[in-house]
C-alpha cells in the first residue's frame, strides 16, 4: 500500500514533467526524443517514458524509486536526468541490459542501476521557473490577486528573468527581476512559492518602490525592481 509521501511525490513529478509534452516552437521534430508517458507501475515505483519514435510505438522508460529510507525522490534531480543523460543519448540508453518491457513496448531500465544520483545530475532552472510562472497565471487554481496585479509576461536576460506585471487598479506596468542561478553559478531548482503573494501586499502598500530600481528605460514597463534578495535571501551574519 503506498504511503502519503509516495502518493505526494508522484503527483509532484507527474505535474512537474507534464510541460513537457508540449514541442519547442517549430516545426514538430519526428527524429528527437519526445515524453511518451508517466506511469505508476506499482505503490512505491514511478517510470518516465521517452520515445524517438515518431508513431510512438516504443520506447524508453527510466524507473525511479519514489521514496528511500523514509527521504522522496529528489523530482528535479530526476527529471533533470531524463532530460539530459538519458534524452541526450537515446542510442546509448538503449544498450542498458534490460530484460524488462512493458506492454506498451517500452524498455524499462532502473534509474539506479543506469547510474542516476542527485549529484551527477546538471541541474537546470526551467522548471523551477515554470512553476513560478503557473502560480502567476493560474494562482494555484483560480488567480485570487488578480484585483490587485496580472501577470504581464516575461523576458529571460541570461542568468536573470524580469517578469512583468500589470497593477489592476491603474494599468501601470512593472517589471521585477529575479535571479535564474545562484552566486555561484549553480542553477535555481526552485523558486520562491511565495512571490506571488508577496507581491500581492507589496503592490497596493507601495512596497514595491523600496526595492531597488535597475531599469527605467524598458519597452514592456515604467521600472524594474530588483527582487534577488527574496529569491536567494541574504547569509545571516557571523
Amino acid at each position: 500500500m503506498a504511503t502519503d509521501l509516495e502518493d505526494a511525490t508522484f503527483s509532484y513529478l507527474l505535474r512537474s514533467m507534464i510541460p513537457l509534452v508540449v514541442a519547442p516552437p517549430g516545426p514538430i521534430s519526428s527524429r528527437g526524443p519526445r515524453l511518451r508517458g508517466i506511469v505508476r507501475p506499482n505503490d512505491e515505483r514511478a517510470r518516465v517514458a521517452l520515445s524517438d519514435d515518431p508513431w510512438m510505438a516504443s520506447g524508453l522508460a527510466v524507473e525511479f524509486a519514489l521514496a528511500s529510507d523514509s527521504e522522496p525522490l529528489d523530482v528535479e534531480a530526476a527529471i533533470d536526468y531524463v532530460r539530459t543523460a538519458v534524452a541526450a543519448d537515446m542510442n546509448r540508453s538503449r544498450e542498458w541490459q534490460s530484460n524488462v518491457r512493458d506492454s506498451h513496448r517500452n524498455v524499462v531500465v532502473e534509474a539506479s542501476a543506469a547510474g542516476f544520483t542527485t549529484e551527477a545530475t546538471a541541474p537546470s532552472y526551467d522548471h523551477g521557473l515554470f512553476g513560478l510562472f503557473s502560480l502567476l497565471v493560474h494562482g494555484g487554481g483560480f488567480p485570487w490577486f488578480e484585483d490587485v496585479y496580472t501577470f504581464a509576461g516575461f523576458m529571460l536576460r541570461g542568468e536573470r528573468c524580469r517578469i512583468y506585471i500589470r497593477v489592476t487598479d491603474n494599468g501601470t506596468v512593472y517589471g521585477i527581476e529575479i535571479p535564474l542561478t545562484h552566486a555561484d553559478g549553480r542553477p535555481l531548482r526552485r523558486f520562491a512559492g511565495s512571490l506571488p503573494q508577496e507581491l500581492a501586499s507589496l503592490v497596493p502598500d507601495g512596497d514595491l518602490a523600496t526595492n531597488p530600481v535597475i531599469d527605467d528605460r524598458d519597452d514592456y514597463c515604467g521600472q524594474v525592481f530588483d527582487l534577488t534578495s527574496r529569491i536567494i535571501p541574504a547569509a545571516p551574519s557571523a
